[in-house]
């Protein structure tokens, strides 16, 4: 081989090794925590910090949304109340008394990020800021985000108002399921109508990955920023390719680095992982005996079950089930009758049900083919256990007359003589 070959060789391996060990590094942040995590699967991907408690600033109002939208209805008429105008921070002045559909004030809330806005919108829904902070903190709690504690429903800083940046990325992932929630902060502009021709009608999406030429994301598809001189600059982000979506959270970061932050945890996400659908739902998996039934029961899939693996050295999973020998009949279609494990190494990552694909009735010919093959050996048995006591008896009762007999001749004989 000449030495040009050679080291044409050297060079296309030490650039495919490069490429390779660049796409795998992970992302360099200025912001103080960070988190990324698969919007489909719930894995995290990257996290720096990422269950630290920090300030979340207006990223609050993603579970402000998420909650009034479980529990009122985008048509509802709110009425404005005393507390709205004096929330602080970024508003569009909503005065007392005035009234506004619940959907154009989530508009402004996640739009404009209008602190009056939540406030009439957790007052509407809970009957006071405080009550609606108690249903956020619980909702929040059944997401996962165990590290969240709420006091308003705006993100103003106060002591005991904190969140993490994998818990605002979980509540970004359960908020982006609601179809409404994610068309209002996937909108750019949006104009409400307001009594006041004066007050402040047009509004217009804080988040630049959604629309600036320089900033601006390709798939980008939300969420919200924030921005407290305690907080910092924040931002729960989401993209999508093609039928992948992640969701990115960075805390305390300053100017145009909100953006770069968010923009390289994006790029790590998608170049680095992938999602593999490792179970089908509704397909048979296995199929279980059934004592006096018909038929066995094929068992089928109860979900979906899909894997975010890394590209490069992916991890080994073990798919296994957990079901018992057989069941007893009937059995109804859709019973839950064991599990598919999937585990990595010793860990158990997954357990999805395995259900019966049809009913399955009782073969009552087969009860009565079993009641006879254990019963008629039993019947038998005992009808010759009552032969041989009988048999028994009558030698024990002939032995008993002779005997009988044999004292009475002896004592005739005594007389005779």
């Amino acid at each position: 081989m000449s030495k040009k070959l050679l080291c044409t060789f050297l060079f296309l391996f030490l650039l495919i090794f490069n490429c390779s060990w660049v796409a795998a590094a992970e992302p360099e942040l200025q912001g103080e925590t960070a988190a990324l995590i698969d919007a489909k699967t719930g894995r995290l991907l990257y996290g720096k910090d990422a269950h630290k408690r920090m300030y979340p600033a207006s990223t609050t109002k993603v579970l402000t949304a998420l909650v009034a939208l479980e529990r009122a209805n985008l048509s509802d008429v709110v009425t404005v109340g005393p507390n709205a105008i004096n929330s602080g921070g970024t508003r569009i002045w909503l005065p007392e008394g005035e009234q506004l559909t619940l959907e154009e004030l989530l508009f402004a809330l996640m739009l404009n990020s209008a602190n009056d806005a939540g406030v009439a919108i957790a007052e509407h829904v809970a009957g006071s800021v405080e009550s609606f902070a108690q249903i956020s903190n619980l909702a929040a709690k059944k997401i996962g985000a165990v590290d969240t504690h709420f006091t308003n429903p705006h993100g103003m800083p106060e002591e005991n108002h904190y969140s993490t940046a994998y818990d605002l990325a979980l509540i970004g992932r359960k908020a982006m399921e609601n179809e409404d929630f994610r068309r209002i902060v996937s909108t750019v502009h949006h104009e409400i109508p307001r009594s006041d021709p004066e007050a402040q009608k047009y509004l217009f999406n804080h988040n630049k990955l959604l629309w600036s030429t320089v900033y601006g994301y390709k798939g980008a598809t939300g969420l919200k920023t924030g921005y407290t001189s305690q907080a910092g600059q924040c931002i729960i982000a989401s993209a999508k390719r093609d039928d992948r979506e992640l969701i990115a959270v960075v805390l305390r970061t300053e100017g145009v680095n909100l953006w770069s932050d968010a923009a390289k945890l994006l790029d790590y996400g998608f170049d680095n992982y992938e999602n593999q659908q490792l179970i089908e739902k509704d397909k048979v998996m296995t199929s279980l005996p059934v004592i006096y039934g018909k038929e066995n029961v094929k068992l089928v899939a109860g979900e979906d079950y899909i894997y975010t693996f890394t590209r490069e050295n992916p991890e080994d999973l073990q798919i296994s089930f957990d079901v018992p020998e057989s069941t007893l009949a009937p059995v109804d279609k859709g019973e839950v009758l064991g599990a598919i494990v999937i585990s990595k190494g010793q860990e158990e990552i997954a357990r999805i049900n395995l259900m019966s694909d049809h009913q399955v009735d009782r073969d009552y010919l087969a009860i009565i083919k079993s009641a006879l093959y254990w019963v008629l050996p039993i019947v038998l048995l005992l009808l010759w256990l009552k032969w041989r006591i009988g048999v028994a008896l009558r030698r024990r009762r002939r032995l008993a007359r002779r005997k009988k007999y044999e004292e009475a001749s002896r004592y005739n004989d005594i007389d005779t003589y």
